[in-house]
């Protein structure tokens, strides 16, 4: 595909991982690369992917107490962008994204479920801090 265009190419999908983002890039010689669901709870991929290509090594996953900081500044800018209502409700399914694969994830997203407000919210968050 890419030999037979003169425009940038751009791959995209099923890109979860550094290692994906390489394979795509050596695979297909493509210009460029697209994360979509891979992103989805892991904003930090897109560092990891930048550190593999130019050094081989794995970046670590972020501490718990990182994705906590990245849960609350997304909270405060999801809730100011679309209201509490709203922006708690959304939330929700990022909190879950957050903390998958984190001991204990099942019930952290039962906790994230029940929240009804900003302050219900940041009680589960301060719970985990301690």
């Amino acid at each position: 595909m890419k030999e037979a265009v003169t425009i940038p190419v751009i791959g995209n999908g099923d890109i979860r991982s550094p290692q994906d983002a390489a394979q795509m890039l050596t695979d297909t010689g493509c210009d460029g690369i697209m994360v979509g669901r891979g992103a989805q709870g892991n904003p930090w991929i897109f560092r990891q992917i930048v550190h593999y290509l130019e050094t081989g090594e794995l970046l670590p996953s972020p501490s718990m107490k990182e994705r906590l900081a990245i849960i609350l500044r997304h909270l405060d800018m999801v809730v100011e962008h679309k209201g509490e209502y709203i922006g708690i409700r959304e939330m929700r399914k990022h909190a879950a994204w957050y903390t998958k694969g984190l001991p204990h994830s099942a019930e952290l997203r039962h906790h994230f479920n029940q929240v009804e407000t900003k302050e219900d919210f940041l009680k589960v968050i301060n719970q985990l801090n301690h």
